[in-house]
């Protein structure tokens, strides 16, 4: 019996802020203070660095979900990014200098290789493919 094989990823939050809510966020009259963060994600897995602007996180977890990901509790990263990430935000949201970001492990059960030809059940049964007659 074989066991179970893993694929493994991870998906980044990334809060950030654009030129114009920074220059707002020191303002020295505390009404006019610019507190708004937008949210960027960045998933890695093993094929592809995806990144994009996102609404918040539950969209896009259900969206990981659909896919076959299972996303575990985040750890955070703080505001010291590696420089991949930070280009991969500024990539999916223009304007925007990333923040704190949030790291979450995820993994899915890797798809078993195709069955080469004459191989599988198929094989197994004796190349037959449909049910065998009664006569």
């Amino acid at each position: 019996m074989a066991s179970e094989q893993w694929e493994y990823g991870f998906v980044y939050f990334v809060s950030t802020q654009s030129e114009e809510q920074r220059k707002l966020h020191n303002h020295p009259d505390r009404n006019q203070r610019a507190l708004e963060y937008s949210l960027a994600a960045v998933v890695v897995d093993g094929n592809s660095i995806r990144s994009q602007a996102v609404p918040g996180k539950v969209a896009l977890l259900n969206a990981l979900g659909d896919e076959g990901w299972q996303v575990e509790n985040g750890t955070s990263l703080g505001a010291s990014l590696p420089n991949w990430l930070r280009e991969a935000v500024q990539s999916a949201v223009a304007d925007s200098h990333p923040g704190g970001a949030v790291e979450h492990y995820m993994r899915r059960p890797r798809a078993p290789p195709a069955a080469a030809p004459g191989h599988g059940a198929a094989a197994a049964a004796g190349g037959r493919t449909t049910r065998p007659s009664r006569r």
